[in-house]
């Protein structure tokens, strides 16, 4: 059930949503204004990893029945982590590195004296976004500011294989 955070606009689930409203006799968009809203809630415990008894009590704050907020705080603290397993493999395929060109060059005129001489990398980098969109992302960084990103990618290649192992 907690499935459906992972791609609520899912045929499956739409199909889903609208074979309960009709067995229900239910409205089937103000279902899914309140499966959105779910949806939405699970995304924020998600988001700031909370417990089975945060989920809980934000539930019946929010107005549901002590016993259901129980069940769905149960329900949470079985299905939580392969959801954020799931959410972090999706980010993690959406934001791949597909092609890498850089240039090289040093400042030969500028109108502030100690500008000139300075080197700088010209990066662009290619970013596909998931679905085969790709986006083109250009930067121009000093020396040090190369050796500082290169630095923070590292890390985060140690961290995605810390995941993925």
């Amino acid at each position: 059930p907690l499935a459906t955070v992972k791609d609520p606009r899912h045929s499956a689930f739409q199909e889903r949503l609208a074979g309960f409203a009709e067995t229900h006799r239910v409205n089937v968009s103000a279902l899914k204004t309140v499966a959105r809203g779910l949806i939405m809630f699970f995304r924020r415990a998600m988001k700031h990893s909370l417990s089975s008894e945060a989920v809980s009590a934000d539930l019946q704050a929010m107005g549901v029945s002590e016993a259901a907020a129980g069940a769905l705080g149960e329900l949470w603290s079985a299905q939580s982590t392969g959801l954020a397993s799931a959410e972090i493999t999706k980010t993690l395929m959406a934001n791949q590195l597909v092609d890498m060109e850089w240039k090289f060059g040093v400042t030969a005129s500028s109108d502030e004296v100690n500008q000139v001489g300075s080197t700088f990398l010209h990066l662009k980098l290619v970013v596909d976004r998931g679905s085969g969109q790709h986006e083109d992302v250009h930067m121009e960084l000093s020396l040090p500011q190369f050796y500082q990103f290169m630095a923070d990618m590292e890390k985060a290649k140690t961290f995605i294989d810390i995941l993925s192992s």
